[in-house]
């Protein structure tokens, strides 16, 4: 299974089968992670700040057991997560090693609510930096103590960008690679398109929340991109983990909190959901211990047996359909040809002369055909329909950004000075538009394949039943799906100057009473909305551009590759028919070849059945 946007050089992206783990960091997901490996493998750290992507994956001779695979961040990539960090607390960012002399002189005493995971962030970086520079950008391996301290380690892991995690378990025996990704209220969760390609490409999404915890905004913020895209899954590959649920006083109470979950996944489109209430802890000390009975008291095995049973049928469901679709398609060609050469001479001379002169034609007319100007006019509609929708929901929601934003817990005269926390609210401003532009339009980038996939199968069903009709006994093959790289979509907007304006926002604010409970705010949410609103459209072009460009040419390289496809089975049917219209034509071979695919196909109808 290949994860887009992936290193190329990405062991796990060979896996056959990958879960990806999302939820904040409160929600234990490394707990959980552990009961599913059945040990004690990522160390739970209490309260990290900035998180890698951990993948456990199967042991390989270059890796073995117990080896670790670290990626470190490049300096300007740590240095951009400094910036923005400063940024978020009101500051404004010096170049080079001048940001590590702002982040001396930081008090905790002027750093309001919203901002201490910024705070400790940077702090990290500072206690680590002399170590982590020197391996900037580099690949390092790794021990199994050094591991947990990557992961555990603040100072250590906010240099890290991914790691792969070399462990043989009962998981990796099946081919199934484990992602814990950073929690959803992280610092480098904000880097949105690493996330969205584990939404995008994992074969299972496991959502995991903490017994009677409120989702918290950035959950909410996950779940609702979850909502946008889950109608792009060809199957409903989410899983909804309630973890702590030994924390539970009775199965009824339980039972509520599963409710309650079922009910606050509503809003976010998500119907019917598969929740399973878990104890990681006596999940794994079961699995440790060898006491089926705490396993299975743990609610791990309940959800355990469901999600195999998902995997090892609606997910195979789809690959042996399709295999049983191209099986029965050679059986009837080779069943075709047997006929055919068991005719007498003189008609297989006919059918050969006019197969020559019927494969020539058609493909000839399969080269004429294949002008794109009306699939990328349709693109180019869609791009512009759906981000003018976009741009419709984001004036509709920037109220509640701002008041997010400039509230009374965030804009305090004993955190760092008033002018101070006006900007770091500009900053949360600007970055919660951001955030969710940059959302909106990876969303988009599957409903623009959506249409591409349905042209482009048009398309081919068109010249399908046009060679069909054309060419004797001709069986069109299966088309494969479409299969887009998604393009790497901005995730800042260009920055609005106004929102680092200190004197300008200052400007509005005479006193708390005023800005809170007079006009204040209002009129500073009425003056930045246009400014807003201008630099959303500025960025909703660009991405508009990026998009047209990216899929037009992605899509001309698909439809090249179907239209020789189509080519080749044109060319292997004219060669295959001739053969078996020749006076030497393989009579017995056939006759077994076609057995042989009768038994395959009555073995799947069978298994099917059974």
């Amino acid at each position: 299974h290949l994860i887009a946007g992936a290193d190329a050089d990405d062991p796990a992206a060979a896996s056959r089968f990958t879960i990806s783990l999302f939820g904040a960091f409160s929600a234990g997901k490394s707990s959980f992670a552990n009961a599913l490996v059945g040990e004690r493998v990522l160390p739970v750290s209490p309260n990290p700040t900035t998180a890698a992507i951990n993948r456990i994956v199967p042991s390989t001779p270059e890796w073995p057991h117990g080896t670790a695979r670290v990626k470190m961040k490049s300096e300007q990539a740590i240095r951009d997560d400094i910036a923005y960090s400063l940024a978020a607390l009101g500051l404004e960012p010096k170049p080079g090693d001048g940001a590590l002399d702002q982040i001396r002189k930081l008090k905790p005493a002027d750093v309001p609510p919203k901002g201490k995971p910024h705070y400790a962030f940077l702090q990290s970086v500072l206690a680590g930096w002399n170590d982590a520079i020197p391996h900037a950008g580099a690949e390092l391996r790794a021990t199994m103590e050094q591991f947990r301290e990557y992961v555990a380690v603040e100072s250590k892991s906010c240099f890290v960008e991914w790691i792969e995690l070399h462990y043989d378990s009962a998981l990796a025996e099946q081919g199934i690679v484990l992602v814990d990704t950073p929690g959803a209220d992280s610092i480098n969760a904000r880097h949105t398109g690493v996330a969205f390609n584990y939404i995008r490409n994992a074969d299972a999404i496991l959502f995991v929340t903490y017994y009677n915890h409120a989702f918290s905004q950035a959950d909410r913020e996950f779940l609702m991109q979850l909502g946008r895209v889950k109608d792009s899954f060809a199957l409903d590959k989410m899983f909804f983990i309630v973890n702590a649920a030994d924390l539970a006083s009775s199965p009824e109470e339980l039972a509520g909190v599963v409710r309650h979950v079922e009910s606050n996944l509503l809003p976010f489109g998500i119907r019917n959901p598969r929740i399973y209430p878990v104890s990681s802890l006596q999940a794994v000390e079961g699995k440790l211990e060898g006491n089926g009975a705490k396993l299975s008291g743990s609610g791990l095995t309940a959800f355990e047996s469901d999600f195999m049973r998902f995997a090892s049928t609606e997910l195979a469901d789809l690959a042996v359909r399709s295999a049983e679709d191209e099986l029965r398609r050679v059986h009837d060609t080779v069943r075709d040809w047997l006929a055919e050469a068991k005719q007498d001479a003189g008609e297989r001379q006919r059918k050969l002369q006019r197969l020559e002169t019927q494969a020539g034609e058609a493909l000839a007319a399969l080269e004429a055909s294949v002008g794109l100007r009306a699939d990328l006019e349709q693109l180019d509609k869609e791009i512009g329909e759906l981000l003018y929708h976009v741009k419709q929901r984001t004036a509709y929601r920037y109220g509640d950004w701002f008041t997010m934003a400039f509230n009374a817990s965030t804009i305090r005269e004993d955190a760092g000075g008033v002018r101070r926390t006006l900007r770091a609210a500009g900053a949360e401003l600007q970055r919660l538009v951001s955030y969710q532009l940059s959302q909106e339009v990876l969303a988009t980038t599957l409903r623009l394949e959506r249409t591409l996939g349905k042209l482009g199968e048009d398309r081919f069903a068109r010249w399908a039943a046009e060679l069909k009709r054309s060419v004797d006994g001709w069986q069109p093959p299966a088309m494969p799906e479409a299969s887009f790289r998604t393009p790497e979509v901005e995730e800042q907007l260009s920055d609005v100057a106004a929102l680092a304006d200190e004197r300008w926002l200052s400007g509005f604010y005479k006193s708390s009473k005023q800005f809170f409970e007079g006009r204040g705010r209002e009129e500073l949410r009425a003056a930045l909305e246009p400014k807003l609103a201008e630099a959303v459209a500025a960025y909703l072009d660009r991405q508009s551009a990026m998009l047209s460009a990216a899929y037009g040419e992605q899509y001309a390289a698909w439809i090249a590759e179907q239209t020789a496809a189509l080519k080749d089975a044109v060319a292997a049917h004219r060669d295959g028919r001739k053969a078996a219209l020749s006076d030497d034509a393989g009579i017995t071979g056939m006759e077994k070849a076609l057995e042989a695919l009768r038994e395959l196909l009555n073995s799947s109808a069978a298994g099917a059945a059974g």
